[in-house]
């Protein structure tokens, strides 16, 4: 399991949180629609549900881009990560590859310290991977 504190009282807090964001999502999308969907996430990996909450990280990944949140996108990024690193059934490369796109985003948003504890932590190797993300083609990958 993602989440191993299975506290009543933290998740009867996350509920009432969402449900705020809900409400607050509704009238400032740009503001908390990302936040709500990686509290949503969150709430999924603790169950565990694999598909919701990759399905839940992956919108908030994609709402703070489209509303120019890079930090928030670093963040779901980074999450997103630590949850697949946790999941068997993905491979270590899809965690990796979260944790270098939120090691991009953090960089990008100036968080130098932030990007260098990350960096640190998982052994990255950023310089195999695009602005995106996306592994790189070396010529003596080529065939």
């Amino acid at each position: 399991r993602f989440r191993e504190n299975n506290s009543e009282e933290q998740l009867r807090i996350g509920i009432e949180t969402i449900c705020k964001l809900e409400f607050w999502s509704q009238y400032a999308p740009s503001n908390f629609e990302n936040k709500l969907f990686l509290l949503n996430a969150e709430q999924y990996a603790s169950l565990p549900n694999i598909y919701e909450a990759k399905t839940q990280y992956e919108a908030s990944i994609n709402s703070a881009r489209d509303n120019g949140r890079l930090h928030e996108q670093g963040l779901a990024f980074e999450l997103m990560g630590n949850f697949l690193s946790s999941v068997t059934s993905y491979e270590p490369s899809e965690a990796m590859k979260c944790w270098k796109n939120a090691y991009l985003c953090y960089l990008q948003w100036g968080a130098k310290e932030k990007a260098a504890c990350l960096f640190k932590e998982h052994n990255l190797n950023v310089f195999d991977v695009d602005s995106c993300g996306n592994p790189l083609k070396h010529s003596r990958d080529v065939s």
